[in-house]
């Protein structure tokens, strides 16, 4: 059903999303097109919302989106607490992105939430002390107060209790907050009357009694409470003698001399109590009123920081971390801020926490709560990580960090934990964290590195994966050769030492390309997007199209130079190099390239779009000097690839597109070493198509790809009936990655021969991975080749079609050994798909292992298979295991020796 038609200028709402309201009246649609720089509103969208225009500007948009989202309903999933003027609504708000548009819903979910805070409005008795909750205490105080001739109201707090969590169980704390709290309420009565506000806070109201009687009680509750035996609930004791001292600290206001209602009450006597813990200097202490009008901006926000941590009124910014080579977002810095009313900087929060010493209540809120914002996410860090801010002396206790471990486990592998430094760490601290980190597989990150405690000391003690220079040095570099130089020198000992350099504060176009052209891995900044409280999937197309055009322009040491080749007959690659040229361009029919293979060099080489050259390699040794292929064939172009000696490409190997023509002449040898995130060898990507490919030589060619995705030689698609010819010579495929294909097309149609001069061997080891053959679609295959394979994954074929896929194998003569280990996989043929099988004149030996496994054919498809006049030995050893066969084809084997070991059973093969 769509939503929006957008044939219509400006877009109108579609007939199926008319109806659709006519049914559900409490739902609205919006859509955010970037390109209009606009938003557009379906009607019950403005409504809720409050927007006078069906269509506002971009501004207006993200401002409405911040206004929304500013305010969470805690346990809540997108519900919002939103008011427009004097009407107050809880909106859930869905927001689906691309880069180019937006399309939004915001359904009213007020009466759901008003009946769920109505179940939930009330609580006798707190869980954990057992006494009245501190909304049933406040209700019974506010109904007898009126009259009351005097009155005093005592908030309590239990130091010491913060500090059992560090070494002991949940339930043992809690034992001991119940334990302290059953000595308090010893002392209760229908003129004491105590009330529980957190774990750690008490009230106690006394009903007329005077003063010396009041000190008196109090004093005796501290010392009740000093000489408690903490018991669990089954009256072990739990000593905690070396380990902590459990006392009071407690503040008093007398009602009606000092306070004249309970809220004032109350306030006047936290404000003492917040005296009486940051003075230390007595146990009780009585408000003032001369204090409190001095101090109550300082009580004000300690009194807002409690609140912030015991209703944890903390949210998360997301600023984009950005690849300087791509302009792809790889990372979000989560950046805390605070919800609702509460309008507190980061720092002031962080200063509080420091003098109330509970910076700690911070660290462990900013991990558990930024750990559930990636939990929630998932989809968007498949391949991001998340920077989570790290206080390095208030690391979790051993307990806490357990419990975040259980409960998010692999996901810490997503996040880089960022040290912020305000003072130094101490040894035990550094030590911890970095076992952490190895433990969880998380990466650690340096903070504001060139300022501060960030220094070149504690690269040495932390050993982070990332070090994020400071803004200090950022700024104005572009104008400051002093600080390049320093910035300089810190990228190169990152790289020296494989590390990430990550350039923050980057908040002009100048200081964008400086960076980049210096070399610096990451940048972070408010030019390529402001903290937002929302993930961008990706930054302004402007933006991305600036980093990548500064990359094509330039390289870390210089401008981009490009050697326009159309005259020469022979070119001294070293000689290009020295003289700063980073690309050739090649024009001409016939051109050689000699290299030194001890001297590598950063080039690139295209073969422009429509020419056609034979081109021959001596001793080159070159790696792209860029994101692309080292050698590009261009549209519709032809490439004749003579190798003269040794010859080695590095990064990313040959593209050959769609329409384009390659072959591979020579008696030389040519490597092709690919650690592209989406490597080539030779052809194209996953996503696209390939031109035909022809290997005739009478050397060895060697392609090694440790890509995320890989593909040796081929493509993503063959909509152009190309095809894979191998001829001649030594071919050796190493394929390690997520998902490959060693020889075909990923996505089908693919046409491949493999002549009786050609010998192959192939290595490879992935998650789902073929050899030989199509991933899904269609395969024609047909060998004549010595071919040796080995595969190793969750899933593979050696030689067909990984999954749902038909087609036909024809092996023609030759000898072929295959060792496969793999949860399922079928060594020739198919994983439920309808794939023909032929094998003649040939000597095959396969010895396979996993869950489910296929010797020749396809377990779980159909097609048929054919033996003629070959020899066949195969060993399998699975869960489910079928030697020879599909579920519902024909077998034909004639004039050939085929002998099986299945789970150790061994069966022979009568001839038919």
């Amino acid at each position: 059903m769509s939503i929006f038609d957008f044939t219509q200028t400006p877009p109108a709402l579609s007939r199926d999303w008319k109806v659709f309201q006519q049914f559900v009246g409490n739902i609205g649609a919006f859509t955010y097109i970037a390109k209009e720089k606009a938003a557009y509103l379906d009607t019950a969208a403005c409504h809720m919302l409050g927007c006078p225009s069906e269509k506002i500007n971009e501004f207006e948009f993200f401002n409405l989106l911040e206004m929304i989202s500013k305010n969470p309903v805690e346990g809540q999933k997108h519900i919002y607490k939103y008011t427009d003027g004097n009407v107050t609504r809880y909106i859930k708000m869905n927001i689906y992105e691309s880069s180019d548009e937006w399309l939004g819903f915001v359904q009213d979910f007020t009466r759901q939430i008003s009946e769920f805070n109505d179940r939930q409005a009330f609580v006798e008795y707190d869980p954990i002390t057992r006494i009245p909750s501190y909304p049933s205490f406040s209700q019974k105080i506010k109904k007898i107060l009126p009259d009351v001739q005097h009155a005093c109201l005592a908030t309590i707090y239990i130091n010491g209790i913060d500090k059992l969590g560090s070494y002991l169980t949940v339930d043992n704390t809690n034992s001991c907050i119940t334990s302290v709290a059953e000595a308090l309420k010893s002392f209760s009565s229908d003129t004491l009357i105590i009330g529980s506000k957190s774990n750690y806070e008490i009230c106690v109201f006394f009903r007329e009694f005077d003063k010396m009687s009041i000190y008196n009680i109090l004093n005796s509750m501290d010392e009740a409470v000093q000489n408690c035996i903490l018991t669990d609930d089954f009256g072990e004791i739990i000593d905690i003698s070396d380990k902590s001292h459990i006392s009071l600290s407690i503040g008093c206001a007398s009602y009606p001399e000092e306070a004249s209602d309970f809220n004032m009450l109350v306030n006047f006597s936290e404000f003492a109590l917040f005296e009486a813990r940051t003075d230390k200097r007595s146990v009780i202490n009585w408000f003032s009123e001369e204090n409190y009008i001095r101090e109550k901006d300082s009580y004000r926000n300690a009194q807002t920081f409690s609140r912030i941590v015991q209703e944890n009124l903390l949210t998360y910014y997301l600023q984009p971390i950005v690849e300087t080579q791509t302009g792809e977002i790889v990372a979000y810095e989560a950046l805390m801020r605070t919800v609702g009313d509460i309008k507190m900087a980061p720092k002031q929060i962080l200063k509080i926490g420091e003098a109330q010493n509970n910076l700690y209540a911070i660290e462990k809120l900013t991990f558990f709560n930024t750990m559930k914002l990636l939990s929630d996410n998932q989809q968007i860090f498949e391949k991001r990580k998340l920077f989570i801010n790290c206080l390095p002396n208030h690391l979790l206790t051993d307990e806490d960090f357990n419990e975040l471990y259980l409960t998010y486990g692999e996901l810490l592998e997503k996040t880089v934990i960022e040290i912020v430094e305000e003072s130094a760490a101490t040894a035990k601290g550094i030590e911890t964290l970095k076992k952490r980190c190895g433990f969880a597989h998380t990466k650690l990150a340096i903070d504001d590195y060139g300022t501060g405690y960030s220094n070149s000391s504690n690269l040495l003690h932390y050993s982070p994966d990332y070090i994020k220079i400071d803004r200090s040095l950022i700024s104005d570099i572009h104008n400051d050769l002093k600080k390049q130089q320093l910035v300089t020198s810190v990228i190169e000992f990152c790289h020296e030492n494989q590390l990430k350099s990550l350039a923050e504060g980057v908040e002009t176009v100048q200081e964008l390309k400086t960076v980049i052209r210096l070399g610096v891995d990451l940048i972070q900044g408010y030019y390529t997007s402001k903290p937002k409280p929302l993930f961008l999937n990706s930054i302004s197309a402007d933006i991305k199209d600036e980093i990548i055009k500064t990359n094509l322009e330039s390289r870390p040491d210089g401008v981009k130079k490009i050697f326009a080749a159309q005259n020469d007959t022979e070119i001294d690659l070293l000689k290009l190099a020295l003289e700063k040229y980073t690309d050739i361009h090649v024009y001409q029919s016939k051109l050689t390239i000699v290299g030194d293979p001890d001297k590598p060099v950063k080039m690139n080489i295209s073969i422009m779009d429509n020419h056609s050259c034979e081109l021959t390699l001596k001793n080159v040794n070159m790696i792209s000097g860029n994101s692309k292929p080292t050698i590009t064939v261009g549209e519709y172009a032809r490439l004749v690839l003579n190798v003269v000696k040794n010859n080695k490409l590095s990064y990313s190997g040959i593209y050959v597109p769609m329409g384009s023509q390659f072959v591979l002449n020579g008696k030389g040898n040519l490597s092709i070493d690919c650690y592209a995130s989406e490597g080539i060898g030779i052809g194209n990507d996953y996503d696209h198509g390939y031109g035909d490919i022809t290997i005739d030589f009478g050397g060895t060619l060697e392609i090694v790809s440790n890509s995320v995705e890989s593909l040796c030689i081929g493509g993503g698609y063959n909509d152009d009936d190309s095809d894979i010819n191998l001829v001649s010579g030594k071919v050796r495929l190493f394929m390690y990655s997520h998902n490959g294909l060693g020889i075909g097309s990923f996505n089908g149609d693919a046409n491949i021969d493999i002549g009786e001069n050609c010998d192959l061997d192939m290595n490879m080891s992935g998650i789902k991975i073929a050899g030989i053959g199509s991933c899904k679609g269609i395969a024609t295959i047909s060998s004549s080749a010595n071919i040796n394979m080995s595969c190793t994954g969750a899933q593979a074929v050696g030689i067909g079609v990984l999954e749902d896929g038909e087609g036909s194998i024809y092996i023609k003569q030759g000898k072929i050994n295959m060792k496969m280990r793999s949860g399922k996989n079928s060594c020739i043929g198919a994983i439920k798909g309808s794939v023909n099988t032929k094998i003649r004149n040939a000597d095959i030996t396969i010895d396979s292992e996993g869950d489910e496994v296929t010797g020749i054919g396809d377990a779980l498809g159909t097609g048929n298979v054919a033996i003629i006049d070959s020899q066949v030995s195969m060993v399998v050893n699975a869960g489910n295991p079928k030697d020879i066969g599909t579920e519902s084809g024909d077998v034909q084997i004639q004039n050939s020796n085929v002998s099986s070991l299945v789970n150790n059973k061994r069966t022979t093969y009568a001839n038919n």
